[in-house]
């Protein structure tokens, strides 16, 4: 085989679908990943799940980033969720204190109003982790 005639898999590039067989309803859909030396990389399906349709990663042997066409999702081990369980705590206590802070008159209604603003997309982005670090 010739340079020009290696395929993304053989070069690495991409890693090569092996379609499960099917016999149990459990193995239907199942694809393995494999790299450019035979090795499972992965494991995905998908399935539904109530209404919306969830891709299932398996025993990835890597750590795995999911692109789609409407961002990045980082799949997260438990220590970074645990993380970011106290980062978002961490947040929440520090704007207890601005508020109690704020009770006293220490800001003028212009930085209350920006602090405001800003608590505002910090809760959006808290939200958005929550729901999807649930564990």
């Amino acid at each position: 085989m010739t340079h020009r005639d290696l395929t993304p898999y053989d070069t690495g590039d991409r890693l090569e679908p092996q379609l499960w067989p099917t016999g149990e309803a459990d193995t239907f859909g199942r694809v393995d990943f494999d790299d450019d030396e035979s090795r499972t990389v992965a494991t995905a399906y998908i399935a539904r799940e109530g209404s919306a349709y969830v891709l299932h990663v398996v025993n990835p042997s890597d750590a795995l980033t999911v692109a789609s066409d409407h961002g990045r999702v980082l799949a997260l081990d438990e220590d970074s969720m645990s993380g970011i369980e106290e980062l978002l705590s961490m947040a929440a206590r520090g704007r207890a204190d601005f508020e109690h802070q704020a009770s006293y008159g220490d800001y003028t209604a212009e930085d209350r109003a920006e602090a405001d603003r800003r608590w505002v997309l910090a809760q959006a982005a808290a939200e958005t982790l929550r729901t999807h670090t649930t564990r």
